[in-house]
């Protein structure tokens, strides 16, 4: 009977460490989407900013 028992605790110590990494993988992508998610808005408005004042430059000079 003791065996048995011995391979039950192997099953539930590896099921246990595989929702463990499952869960440290999920928080890190959780923690790093923020900074991703403002990255890309911070360099989509730089961007707009860009052109907008390229368009008003552009504009200027054929007025002139």
């Amino acid at each position: 009977m003791r065996g048995r028992s011995g391979h039950s605790n192997i099953k539930m110590y590896a099921l246990i460490t595989a929702v463990c990494g499952i869960l440290a993988v999920l928080a890190h992508f959780l923690f790093e989407a923020p900074d991703m998610v403002r990255e890309y808005a911070e360099e989509t408005v730089d961007n707009a900013v860009q052109d907008a004042v390229k368009k008003e430059v552009r504009a200027a000079t054929t007025r002139r």
